[in-house]
C-alpha cells in the first residue's frame, strides 16, 4: 500500500524555464515499430554526442543471452534533470527498444545563488524537519506538473521525504514521499490458526530470533510491540534497534504477526528467486527488514535511505479488530514496492517517479451539496505556512493556465503510483498461487487481496464489484479512471484536492492529498487477469488467456517490463508498450502469451 503525497509542486516563475517533453517508446513489438526504434536511437546518439544523456548503467539481461539493458539520465551542463532519460534493449549490440522522456532545448541557469549547505537550512527552516543523512544537497533540474524546469537542492529530511528548494530564491519547489503504503527453524501459530514453519537463529543466550539465514538474503523481522515510536527507531537506523528483533525462548513461537509476517516474507523470497530469477529486494540478496505489530490499520514499505542499513523495510499494522495485516498477500505486496524501488534505483538512479497527466474537465463540479468553479480557492495545509486559501488550477481551451470562471478544471491522474500499486497487487496475487492451492477461505490463492486478515481489499478480476464509498466502483479501463482537482498554494505548491472526476461522474472525499493510486491500479492489475485467466472485458472485448498453468508466462512478462525496461518517468500507455516487448522478448510475437498481453491490454485501454 503506498502512502502518496498530500502535494506536488511547481517551481516560481522566474528563473523557471518551461521545456517541451519528448515521450519515446519505441519497440520491436510490431513490425511497425522498426522505423520508429531506428529513430529513437538516432535521437538517443545524438543526445549522447551533446552530452545531454550520460550512461547511468549497462547491465547484462537476467533471461536472455547477448541482451544488455542501458539506461542514459538526461543531464544539462552537467546538471540532472530528474525523472529525465531513455532506457535502451539492445540484442548482439542491435537496439531492440527505446523507452524515456526527454526535454528538448533547455535553457536554464545551473549556478545556483546559494551553495548545498544553505540549500539543506532552508529546506530545515521551512519543513520544520531536521536533515536525515550526512550527505550534503543536490543539485538538480526538477520538471514540475505544469511542464517547467527549476534548478533546486534536494535532500532526504527525517520526516521521511526528499524536500527540493529552488536554487535561486529558496522556495519550496517539490516533494518526495518516501512511505509506500499497505537458520533453526521453529514453528508457530499464523493469523489463520495454521502452523507455520518459522526461520530462526539460536543466540548465545539460549533464545531464538526472527532471523532467517537459510535464504541466501537473510530476513530479520523486528517487533514493535504495538509502539508506534519503533518506526522512528527502525527507520533512523537507532543503535538499539538490533534489541527489537522478534525473540522466543523455545522456538514455539505463539506471535501470529511474527509468525506470518517472516514465514510469508520467506515464500516471497523464494517466488521471486524461482520464478523471476530475482534476489530479495534489492536483486543482490541484501538483508530484508521488516516490522510487525504496529498499532495502525496499514502497512507500508519506507524507501531508502532509511532503514537499519538505509536500503528501507517493510511494516506491518493491524485491522481495527485487532489481525495482523501479515497474509502472504500483503506481505508480498509491501516487499514488491522494495523490489520496484531497488530495481529502478540500480538501474536509472532514482525510484519509479512517473509521470501526472492533466486533461480538460468543466468549469462548475457539484457534488453532495457542494459547488466548485473556476475562479474558486480551496482552504489546504501547506507545509511551510499552514492554512491557505489556494485558487483551483484551471485551463483555457488550449491548456493555458486562467484565472477566469470560464476555464476548466484540470484534472489529474498520477500515472507511477498507480502502477506501482498495480504491481505490487500483481505480484502479491502471484505468489499466493505460487504458494496455496486455488479456492475460497484462508490459506487459499485468489484474485482478492488481504481477505486473509478480513480485509476486503480490491479485485484483479472483477474490479468493480467493490465499490469506493459505497458508491463508485474500481476502474477496470482507461476512461473509468479517477482524476483530481488540483490547487495551486502560493506560487508553488499545486495540492491534490478532495473533488474530482471519475468519467462524468463528480466525487468528493473526506480529507485533501490523496491521488487514487491505488484506486487506479486495477486498470493495470486487471489487465494481467485477463492475460491469465481470459475471458469477455466490460468494453465486449474477448481475452484469450493462457491459462492458469502458464500463468508464468505473464508473470515474468509483466515483471520484466518493471524491472529490466522501465524508465524513470513512466506512464500508463507507456507501461503498456513496455510490458507488450517484454512478452515479445521472452515469449515471441507470435505466441500465446503476447496474444493474450496484447488482447488484455487493449481491452484495458492501453
Amino acid at each position: 500500500m503506498l502512502f502518496t503525497a498530500a502535494s506536488f509542486l511547481i517551481g516560481a516563475a522566474l528563473p523557471a524555464q518551461t521545456a517541451p517533453e519528448r515521450q519515446v517508446f519505441a519497440a520491436t513489438s510490431s513490425p511497425s515499430d522498426s522505423v520508429a526504434v531506428i529513430r529513437a536511437n538516432a535521437l538517443l546518439e545524438e543526445l549522447v554526442r551533446s552530452d545531454e544523456l550520460v550512461l547511468r548503467s549497462a547491465q547484462p539481461d537476467r533471461s536472455l543471452p547477448g541482451r544488455v539493458h542501458e539506461y542514459f539520465a538526461q543531464v544539462h551542463r552537467g546538471v540532472p534533470v530528474r525523472g529525465a532519460g531513455l532506457a535502451r534493449q539492445s540484442a548482439d549490440g542491435v537496439p531492440v527498444s527505446v523507452f524515456g522522456t526527454t526535454f528538448a532545448d533547455i535553457d536554464i541557469d545551473t549556478v545556483p545563488s546559494f551553495d548545498a549547505e544553505a540549500g539543506l537550512a532552508r529546506m530545515e527552516a521551512l519543513t520544520g524537519a531536521a536533515r536525515a543523512t550526512a550527505e550534503p544537497a543536490e543539485l538538480v533540474i526538477v520538471p514540475t506538473i505544469l511542464g517547467e524546469l527549476v534548478l533546486a537542492w534536494s535532500a532526504p529530511l527525517k520526516d521521511y521525504r526528499t524536500w527540493f528548494v529552488d536554487a535561486h530564491d529558496g522556495e519550496l519547489v517539490h516533494r518526495i514521499d518516501h512511505f509506500f503504503t499497505e537458520a533453526a527453524v521453529g514453528s508457530g501459530m499464523g493469523i489463520t490458526g495454521a502452523l507455520q514453519k518459522v526461520s530462526t537463529w539460536s543466540t548465545e543466550g539460549g533464545r531464538y530470533e526472527a532471523r532467517d539465514r537459510l535464504r541466501p538474503a537473510e530476513i530479520v523481522t523486528m517487533n514493535a510491540k504495538g509502539s508506534l515510536s519503533r518506526i522512528d527507531d527502525v527507520a533512523n537506523a537507532d543503535p538499539a534497534w538490533p534489541s527489537f528483533v522478534a525473540s522466543d525462548a523455545d522456538n514455539e513461537w505463539g506471535n501470529p504477526a511474527v509468525v506470518d509476517g517472516h514465514a510469508n516474507l520467506g515464500f516471497t523470497y523464494d517466488y521471486l528467486f524461482k520464478n523471476q530469477n530475482w534476489r530479495g529486494m534489492d536483486g543482490q540478496d541484501g538483508t530484508i527488514y521488516s516490522l510487525v505489530n504496529l498499532n495502525f490499520f496499514n502497512a507500508f514499505f519506507l524507501r531508502a535511505p532509511f532503514g537499519p542499513e538505509g536500503g528501507g523495510f517493510v511494516a506491518f499494522g493491524e485491522t481495527s479488530d485487532d489481525v495482523p495485516l501479515v497474509p502472504l498477500d500483503i506481505a508480498a505486496h509491501e516487499l514488491m514496492h522494495g523490489v520496484t524501488f531497488s530495481a529502478l534505483k540500480e538501474r536509472t538512479g532514482d525510484g519509479l517517479v512517473g509521470a501526472h497527466t492533466g486533461i480538460l474537465g468543466p468549469s462548475t463540479i457539484s457534488v453532495r451539496g457542494q459547488v466548485i468553479r473556476c475562479g474558486d480557492s480551496h482552504r489546504v495545509e501547506d507545509e511551510a505556512r499552514g492554512e491557505v486559501d489556494a485558487p483551483y488550477l484551471c485551463f483555457d481551451d488550449e491548456f493555458n493556465q486562467t484565472t477566469s470562471r470560464s476555464g476548466r478544471f484540470g484534472l489529474y491522474l498520477a500515472h507511477g503510483g498507480a502502477i506501482n500499486e498495480a504491481y505490487s497487487d500483481i505480484i502479491g496475487t502471484a505468489v499466493e498461487f505460487a504458494t496455496h492451492p486455488p479456492g475460497e477461505g484462508d490459506l487459499r490463492a485468489d484474485y482478492r487481496s488481504g481477505e486473509d486478515s478480513g480485509v476486503d481489499g480490491r479485485r484483479m478480476d472483477r474490479p468493480g464489484l467493490l465499490r469506493i464509498g459505497g458508491e463508485l466502483p474500481y476502474p477496470d479501463a482507461m476512461g473509468k479512471e479517477f482524476r483530481f482537482v488540483v490547487a495551486l498554494t502560493g506560487e508553488n505548491l499545486i495540492s491534490y484536492t478532495r473533488y474530482g472526476m471519475q468519467g462524468e461522474q463528480a466525487f468528493s472525499l473526506d480529507a485533501d492529498g490523496y491521488s487514487g493510486v491505488h484506486w487506479n491500479s486495477t486498470i493495470l492489475s486487471h489487465a494481467a487477469y485477463l492475460a491469465i485467466e481470459g475471458g469477455r472485458h466490460s468494453s465486449g472485448k474477448t481475452v484469450e488467456g493462457v491459462g492458469v498453468a502458464n500463468r508464468g508466462q505473464i508473470e515474468q512478462a509483466f515483471f520484466r517490463a518493471l524491472v529490466d525496461l522501465a524508465p524513470v518517468r513512466v506512464t500508463f500507455p507507456i507501461m503498456g508498450r513496455m510490458i507488450r516487448q517484454a512478452a515479445m522478448d521472452l515469449h515471441g510475437a507470435g505466441s500465446a502469451a503476447f496474444t493474450a498481453i496484447d488482447q488484455a491490454l487493449t481491452a484495458v485501454g492501453l
